[in-house]
């Protein structure tokens, strides 16, 4: 494949792959890129395995594609700050995190999949001896732990059910994939993504019905957190 133009910098800047399984965070170790990466809803759990991959793929089994090896993990999610979480949720913080979960999963062509695997958590909520050998297989997951209740919210969402805003709000805002509330809960959330040995945020603040002034008091608030973080050297 050809780039054009050529890049400038030689040699050449650091190379990424955008990773959203396991499998695509192995690839990225094997090749010697960066990993970026996207929450979407993944615990701090899955998302520190989904690292491990990357790293033990680098250190064992790394051949390089380009002139030199990018190690760094960067992770991709939706923040939003206010003074505080009355603010937050009057903002709309909670449709916002709603609204664009549902465009990704649409962009990517995974919202019916979605939708579906929350019907099956919505149904085993409900009666939690039933669904044949897809309800042994659920009873191994908690429906209503904060990832899982995150997960039946949007499918009600995604299925057109008008969900009362505080009911978004407050399942939302208990899970830790994304990071919403008032400062010193971005800083915990910020500090939680930091311990899993990611070495750079992208912070998405500019999400759906949100005001302009809004945003630009969540990046302003946000932003007087980062002289608390580290700041990785260049790949």
């Amino acid at each position: 494949m050809s780039v054009i133009p050529k890049p400038y910098r030689k040699p050449h800047p650091p190379l990424w792959q955008a990773c959203s399984s396991p499998a695509s965070f192995e690839q990225a170790g094997r090749n010697g890129v960066g990993a970026l990466g996207v929450t979407l809803w993944a615990s701090p759990e899955q998302v520190g395995e989904m690292i491990h991959i990357y790293r033990e793929a680098l250190r064992t089994r790394c051949e390089p594609v380009g002139e030199f090896v990018n190690n760094q993990v960067a992770f991709f999610t939706f923040v939003h700050c206010a003074d505080s979480e009355r603010e937050a949720m009057e903002n709309g913080a909670a449709q916002a995190a709603a609204w664009y979960t549902n465009g990704s999963f649409t962009f990517f062509e995974a919202k019916d999949f979605f939708v579906k695997s929350a019907a099956e958590l919505e149904a085993l909520a409900r009666d939690p001896a039933g669904g044949g050998l897809t309800g042994q297989y659920l009873r191994g997951k908690d429906p209503n732990a904060p990832v899982s209740k995150a997960q039946r919210i949007l499918g009600r969402i995604m299925s057109g059910e008008d969900v009362p805003h505080e009911q978004v709000w407050e399942v939302l805002s208990a899970q830790d994939s994304l990071i919403v509330g008032t400062k010193d809960q971005v800083r915990q959330g910020l500090k939680r993504y930091e311990s899993l040995g990611i070495d750079a945020l992208m912070s998405f603040h500019q999400v759906g019905a949100l005001s302009h002034e809004a945003v630009l008091k969540s990046i302003r608030l946000t932003g007087e957190l980062i002289p608390e973080f580290k700041t990785p050297a260049p790949p």
